[in-house]
């Protein structure tokens, strides 16, 4: 009966031991892919045209391009990366309840263009807001005079 026990106590430590690992590894992949940029959970679909599944992920608004990684995963590179200067943003439309994701409610779908690339975006109201503005920014560098 002790070996029982034993048995247990180990598979219960090392189940403790790997659920920790990974929340350590997800919160220091979280703070590695942010690097002091903002970051935000968002919504990607492919295709712009409404259909298709959505893909969670965090969207990530660096000085020069919108990244957008995987929610989960060890990868710290983006899956998708679209440059400020091509990047294309439709006027945002509250997504019907059939269409909606649970973590993002009230979220806004966006329809934009990277060249030929066409896909959908589901942001809330602020974070929108903040990609907008990131959008219309003028990027550092580019024929901007300061005086």
């Amino acid at each position: 009966m002790p070996s029982v026990l034993v048995s247990t106590e180990i598979v219960i430590g090392t189940l403790l031991v790997v659920a920790l690992v990974v929340l350590a590894a997800t919160y220091l992949r979280r703070r590695y892919i942010a690097k002091g940029q903002p970051l935000t959970l968002c919504g990607f679909r492919t295709g712009g045209n409404g259909n298709g599944r959505w893909h969670l992920g965090l969207m990530r608004l660096a000085d020069n391009a919108l990244e957008w990684y995987t929610l989960g995963g060890v990868s710290l590179r983006p899956k998708r990366r679209w440059l400020r200067q091509s990047l294309l943003l439709d006027a945002p439309r509250l997504l019907p309840p059939e269409d909606a994701l649970a973590l993002l409610p009230d979220a806004f779908g966006v329809s934009c263009t990277d060249r030929l690339d066409s896909f959908e975006l589901a942001l809330q109201g602020p974070d929108y807001t903040a990609v907008r503005s990131w959008q219309e920014a003028a990027p550092p560098g580019y024929n901007v005079n300061v005086a």
